[in-house]
């Protein structure tokens, strides 16, 4: 009996492993949604466009950055689920990819990123 249970919840694991995300908020030239995906466990769980661009130099401009970021997360997995905007989620993945960087040069990353509504 316990074998029967212990069997499916290792698979389950094996496939959260690989379960990644990512949020987009509503802009006038697109959608906002979270989609679910399988890909590769090289993002965070809560995956956001916006951790891909953080580390980039102040100059570069950010708006191709943010769209490679989530080209590439679609293009990496296979897509298991689409959702509408959840801000919490939003919420989550900025905080998630501002972790252990430093204030001052993260901010100002994010108020530019922000004027482009990510």
């Amino acid at each position: 009996m316990r074998m029967t249970l212990i069997l499916p919840a290792l698979a389950l694991a094996a496939c959260a492993l690989f379960l990644r995300s990512y949020t987009l908020p509503p802009a006038p030239d697109r959608r906002g949604g979270t989609t679910l995906l399988l890909t590769w466990p090289n993002r965070p769980a809560f995956g956001s466009p916006r951790a891909d661009c953080l580390p980039a130099p102040a100059d570069q401009p950010v708006l191709p950055c943010l769209i490679a970021s989530v080209a590439r997360a679609r293009d990496d997995g296979v897509t298991l689920l689409q959702l509408p905007f959840c801000a919490t989620c939003y919420a989550l993945s900025g905080r998630i990819a501002v972790m252990g960087r430093e204030a001052a040069p993260t901010q100002v990353r994010l108020e530019q990123i922000a004027r482009f509504g990510w």
